[in-house]
């Protein structure tokens, strides 16, 4: 049995292999001629799906922490993302190009993005107390501290 996920779905019909490489050179020059801020979230809002919109960014999260070396249970339970998803980026992480891996490793030393994932790591911290804290006196009284 096939399951249909709600994902972006791309046309099956091949297109000339010329015109691809021309859409696709098309696409880096629209998305690099985008000025500010303002003017990406303008386009992106109307340009993606609304499943489109919540899975790049979670994919772009889920590599920041894969390239950060956080664990997959804390992965799954932040993002919601299945461990075999999980496992399908961390086996392909190898095969990334280079320029990739160096964007990815530039985004994540950024001060905006550490403390993202230090906001991450604190929120998983309360959920792991808490789910722990029925049995745990210390765990219990770390979920119900205000820090």
């Amino acid at each position: 049995i096939l399951v249909y996920l709600y994902m972006p779905r791309a046309s099956r019909k091949i297109i000339n292999k010329d015109l691809n490489d021309e859409l696709n050179q098309s696409f880096s020059f629209l998305i690099s001629s985008l000025r500010d801020k303002k003017e990406i979230d303008d386009f992106l809002r109307d340009f993606l799906s609304k499943e489109e919109k919540k899975m790049l960014p979670k994919r772009l999260m889920l590599h920041l922490m894969l390239f950060n070396d956080i664990p997959d249970s804390k992965i799954n339970s932040h993002l919601g993302i299945s461990y075999e998803t999980i496992r399908i980026h961390r086996n392909s992480w190898d095969s990334f190009k280079p320029n990739y891996k160096m964007i990815i490793e530039r985004i994540s030393k950024r001060k905006n993005t550490k403390e993202l994932l230090k906001k991450f790591g604190q929120k998983l911290e309360k959920v792991d107390a808490f789910l722990s804290a029925k049995s745990n006196m210390k765990a219990r009284s770390k979920v119900f501290s205000n820090d």
